[in-house]
């Protein structure tokens, strides 16, 4: 006998899925989407591929498709393409898919593990769903991480090269990423903690993974709240070894580098800063961040484990 996970809801069979496609994700595969489209169709379900091409368009896409209650939206592609999708389904109940073909895959890495298609359309074709968090950042849609400072400049330098495959490579990233950073002072507030600061790296994280290194190994995705990352302004040698010992997985937040959990958080002295939001760089235009998160509005698929008796 199977006890099934109590979060998850099952979806009946033989179902509809609309498959978004970005064919210039970092690693795009028609190979992979060809046997994606066979898996469903051996399941006994149907597709309909769209294959936008630009950002716009994949908006346009996703709330033409909406509107037709498919019975699942998958996304092959990146984090920019998940968020895009993901936010004109707040509240419903059409689960989305992940094939992973971006760059780092940090919001499927989050969910799911290290980036497998098998894996990702077994859950896909699972027939199961759960819910998980989103946020808002001064009104922008977010899953994964809103970050400023040492995490722009990271993944920017990370744009044109392929991600170290080392603790030392990363540890030297690091540096070069801290030393283009220019701390700045903000007044921050974490639900009802407030206190001033000068950091080097801040960030908020709904999931575990930026740049494909797990910041917060032990984030929740579905528990309404999120996890607040900052150091306290003592140089770049900080930064190098923490993102060594990130990669390591070996990093214990204490002292050098905090992390606060909370639902509401709001950062002043912002305007004019490069803000990273789930892969993404934009400019922040206000001078006030204000983070809020909405517990379990989206859901994904996600083949549960179960507990054989």
């Amino acid at each position: 006998m199977e006890r099934q996970n109590r979060d998850t809801r099952k979806t009946r069979p033989g179902l509809t899925y609309n498959i978004i496609i970005n064919p210039k994700a970092a690693d795009y595969s028609r190979e992979k989407i060809d046997k994606l489209c066979k898996a469903i169709t051996d399941a006994g379900g149907r597709y309909y591929l769209n294959e936008p091409d630009s950002p716009q368009s994949i908006v346009y896409h996703t709330k033409r498709i909406i509107t037709k209650n498919p019975g699942g939206i998958i996304v092959c592609g990146g984090d920019g393409t998940i968020n895009l999708v993901a936010r004109h389904i707040i509240r419903r109940t059409i689960p989305l898919g992940i094939v992973p073909m971006g760059r780092f895959n940090n919001i499927y890495r989050s969910l799911y593990g290290e980036p497998d298609f098998k894996k990702a359309v077994d859950h896909i074709l699972s027939g199961r769903d759960r819910k998980i968090d989103y946020g808002l950042a001064s009104g922008e849609f977010f899953l994964g991480s809103v970050a400023l400072g040492f995490i722009p400049q990271l993944h920017q330098l990370l744009q044109n090269r392929k991600p170290p495959r080392f603790a030392i490579s990363w540890s030297r990233l690091a540096a070069q990423a801290a030393a283009m950073v220019e701390p700045k002072p903000f007044a921050i507030k974490v639900d009802a903690f407030a206190f001033d600061f000068t950091p080097q790296t801040f960030s908020i994280n709904l999931l575990s993974h930026i740049a494909g290194i797990p910041i917060i190994p032990s984030c929740i995705p579905n528990d309404g709240k999120c996890e607040v990352v900052f150091d306290i302004g003592e140089g770049h040698a900080i930064m190098s070894s923490y993102l060594r010992q990130l990669f390591k997985r070996k990093y214990l937040y204490s002292d050098d580098v905090r992390l606060y959990r909370g639902e509401r958080i709001s950062v002043i002295s912002v305007e004019g800063q490069k803000a990273y939001i789930d892969g993404e760089i934009v400019t922040l235009r206000a001078p006030e961040l204000r983070v809020e998160v909405f517990a379990q509005k989206i859901r994904i698929f996600h083949k549960p484990d179960t507990v054989k008796k």
